[in-house]
């Protein structure tokens, strides 16, 4: 589930993600080493490195989950940065909240000018072409229908 939700966000959101958790260790183990006496500075600075990396690690989390919110809206043909906005500036997760319960289904692309179309949208708002599948398997109550 873990690799799927990261297929999901882009690279450079997971790069940089990391280059915030290593940063953040580092400026915690700069500031224990600054902060320490001279007979505890080993102590000192992984009390201060473990705290950078507790807060890199919750920066970089929230990083990869905006990322994931702007891939999957636009996956959607929703509007992503609106939507990072909505999740990022929501107090207390209410925005990811929001984003989960008003995401649309996955949308399709074109086949004839391969512009993305919203699932709900029988035609292409691009090229006015049908969007039906052209060998879709009849139903039982279309051949029924058929018949009559």
């Amino acid at each position: 589930m873990l690799r799927r939700f990261l297929s999901v966000v882009p690279k450079t959101v997971q790069l940089w993600a990391s280059v915030v958790v290593g940063g953040a260790l580092l400026i915690g183990m700069v500031m224990g080493y600054k902060a320490a006496d001279q007979g505890t500075v080993l102590r000192t600075m992984s009390a201060y490195g473990g705290a950078g990396l507790l807060v890199g690690a919750v920066l970089a989390l929230w990083l990869v989950c905006l990322g994931f919110v702007f891939a999957d809206a636009r996956r959607r043909a929703m509007r992503p940065v609106a939507w990072v906005l909505v999740a990022g500036l929501f107090p207390h997760l209410l925005g990811f909240l929001l984003y989960f319960v008003l995401r649309q289904p996955i949308a399709s692309t074109c086949t004839r000018c391969g512009k993305t179309v919203p699932a709900h949208q029988p035609f292409c708002p691009w090229c006015g072409a049908s969007q039906a599948a052209p060998n879709a398997p009849l139903s039982a109550d279309s051949l029924q229908q058929a018949s009559q």
